[in-house]
């Protein structure tokens, strides 16, 4: 039962494989690519539309709307359990008419 001797093996080596190579050429392709969108959207960005169009994607997509915060506003406050979806509309109705008759 001699078997094999484990301590005279030599540990596997990928360096010079051609998995390797493949690999490091997809990982160098990831990143060229990723940073030339990057970089190609923001110059982009700046060249058409500067910094107006930067301040109005961030109201767009960033800054929440007056109903976002009255929703929250009406969640968080509330003193008795959670209000259900019809009595939110309710009082978002009720706000509406309010405002409208300022």
């Amino acid at each position: 039962m001699g078997g094999v001797d484990t301590s005279k093996r030599k540990p596997r080596q990928t360096k010079g494989t051609v998995i390797n190579q493949t690999r490091n050429r997809f990982a160098w392709i990831v990143l060229a690519l990723g940073t030339t969108s990057f970089a190609v959207y923001y110059s982009v960005l700046n060249f058409f539309g500067g910094q107006q169009l930067k301040d109005r994607i961030h109201k767009d997509f960033f800054e929440p709307t007056e109903e976002e915060i009255d929703r929250k506003n009406l969640m968080r406050f509330s003193l008795l359990a959670p209000h259900r979806g019809d009595t939110i509309r309710k009082f978002l109705e009720e706000e509406k008419i309010d405002r409208s008759q300022k």
